[in-house]
């Protein structure tokens, strides 16, 4: 390829779409799981799942008629056919406790030789707070005695009605977590906070960190439920759910780290389900795992009707990723990613591991200018 071929090649790249990085494919049988115990055989909600030693672990969040919400355990060799535990392994408080009503979302992180679920509950005051109990085998639980862990913000402050739906990580020893707050004007955003221990918290001073975008229609009204995983590249992957007033359905965005985000254009990823379907109305609740390197998968909750309909079920779908050539980790490949790429092949930037992966589309263990013929031949044969 000569100079002149190059530059026209390079232009070409700018005058069409982006091509995206991965597709999500929702599994044509969901929903995959709905509760069949005595306790939860009429909705199960929120799950989170963890993929550990080839087992996927899901907790959840199940109740039946006159029943309050509680936590459930199961297994799964697929990630799709489930075996439950017969009784819930998180039950509510009593009294005055702050979770004597319902237990509702949930994130739980195996931290070491222990697993740490961080809870939202409410009793009869209505006010979701967010809780810690602990577990050396994720099915007995003890919950942390001085709950809850992250209080109301202070009166006039983003999160001073609502501080609840959690998403934790451990990155190199500090714990991350991410939550649903909202204020006295029902202003709705994503706060991140910070932890030595994983119990006491110091809420970062950018926070709230996303907030909901009355422009993006899709999500005008409020955005909750973030669950995030650190990418193999270093960054944040969160998934979310974002309601217009009529439907909840799923999107996500990506970070650096963790405080400014980027949201997919293309979002939702998951949208709401036919008339008649399981989840006509309502794909909530979402939960992802990292299982391989460009394999990511994704449960979420889904009803018919949001408002007369007491049944709720959970699917499945996989996020596939191909990071080829995706060097500025926006999730497409496109002129920006080119340009990078002659800047790391002229010397005058320094890519980091990651970037030199992806960036070796002949797998010759080099990055030079076929490797750029080839990310521009990728782009130009997607027209």
């Amino acid at each position: 390829m000569n100079k002149m071929s190059l530059v026209c090649a390079i232009f070409a790249t700018v005058l069409i779409p982006h091509l995206l990085a991965f597709e999500f494919d929702d599994n044509p049988n969901n929903p995959i799981f709905d509760g069949d115990q005595d306790w939860d055989n009429l909705a199960v909600i929120n799950p989170t799942v963890l993929y550990e030693d080839g087992v996927y672990k899901m907790w959840f969040g199940g109740r039946n008629v006159g029943l309050s919400i509680q936590i459930g355990y199961a297994t799964s060799t697929d990630g799709i056919i489930w075996n439950e535990l017969p009784f819930p392994v998180l039950t509510t408080g009593s009294g005055v406790d702050f979770d004597a009503q319902d237990l509702k979302s949930l994130d739980v992180l195996h931290d070491d030789t222990e697993y740490k679920m961080y809870y939202t509950a409410t009793n009869t005051s209505g006010m979701p707070r967010l809780g810690l109990a602990t577990s050396p085998d994720g099915i007995i639980w003890t919950k942390y005695e001085q709950n809850p862990i992250l209080e109301l913000g202070q009166p006039g402050s983003w999160n001073e009605y609502r501080s609840h739906n959690a998403s934790v990580i451990k990155r190199d020893g500090l714990y991350y977590l991410w939550f649903t707050g909202s204020n006295s004007n029902s202003d709705v955003g994503v706060g991140l906070a910070y932890s030595n221990d994983g119990i006491h918290w110091e809420e970062d001073q950018d926070s709230p960190v996303l907030m909901t975008l009355p422009s993006l229609e899709w999500e005008s009204t409020y955005l909750t439920f973030p669950s995030v995983v650190e990418r193999e590249d270093g960054s944040f992957l969160m998934v979310y759910m974002g309601y217009n007033g009529t439907y909840r359905q799923v999107g996500i965005a990506y970070s650096q780290d963790g405080i400014q985000w980027t949201r997919y254009p293309s979002n939702p990823i998951i949208p709401h389900g036919e008339i008649g379907s399981w989840n006509q109305e309502t794909s909530t609740g979402p939960s992802i795992a990292i299982i391989e390197p460009g394999v990511y998968r994704l449960w979420y909750a889904g009803n018919s009707i949001y408002s007369t309909s007491t049944t709720w079920s959970i699917g499945q779908g996989d996020l596939l990723f191909d990071p080829r050539g995706d060097l500025n980790y926006d999730y497409s490949l496109n002129i920006s990613d080119v340009i990078q790429l002659v800047s790391i092949i002229l010397g005058n930037q320094e890519a980091n591991p990651y970037q030199l992966d992806v960036a070796d589309f002949n797998g010759d263990e080099s990055v030079d200018v076929s490797d750029m013929q080839m990310m521009i031949n990728t782009i130009l044969d997607y027209r």
